[in-house]
């Protein structure tokens, strides 16, 4: 796997966790009292529109960067900056990932004590905190930071080139997320 694919892929699983933790919330929300229902379908109609926009742009940001070198290679360099620090600080999601499952899994069974629950929620409850505060060193390298933001600055200018709904579309998710809120 490139290394682009590698960043994609753990951004990728990065954001569904984040999903699933949004959705979890919203699930709970609206069991919570039957006045709810109405505002978990809003906020369902609204998140079905918001992956829709996301899709759209994707495919946008995957074909200007076809068309774009120079904006591949800008990608590429940030990636590789990005995954540097990322393995000088330990950040591993994917190992974080697979430790909450087991731990889910173990939570799970049928013989697991209180005690040994309580161990094991304090256990994913300091692994959740490793991977926040290593993610919070990579966030502050500001270097890191400043080749980011030239990055998403150049990637929406040729994204807008390439294809002049680019704004309107983001202009939507930008709206439809302040809904959700």
């Amino acid at each position: 796997m490139t290394d682009s694919h590698t960043f994609t892929a753990r951004f990728v699983k990065s954001i569904c966790t984040a999903l699933l933790i949004a959705a979890s919330a919203i699930s709970l929300q609206a069991t919570a009292s039957p006045v709810s229902t109405d505002s978990y379908t809003e906020q369902q109609r609204i998140a079905n529109k918001v992956g829709v926009i996301q899709q759209e742009l994707a495919a946008i940001k995957q074909e200007t960067l076809q068309a774009n070198p120079k904006l591949r290679q800008q990608q590429l360099e940030f990636e590789k900056a990005f995954e540097a620090k990322a393995e000088q600080v330990g950040y591993d999601p994917d190992a974080f990932m697979a430790k909450a499952k087991e731990i889910q899994d173990e939570l799970r069974a049928a013989g697991t004590t209180q005690e040994q629950q309580a161990k094991l929620i304090k256990e994913f409850s300091h692994a959740k905190s490793v991977l926040a505060k290593q993610r919070e060193t990579i966030m502050s390298d500001e270097a890191l930071m400043d080749k980011e933001e030239d990055l998403r600055k150049a990637t929406y200018i040729a994204m807008t080139k390439h294809d002049p709904k680019t704004k309107e579309l983001f202009g939507n998710l930008d709206q439809l997320l302040k809904q959700m809120q």
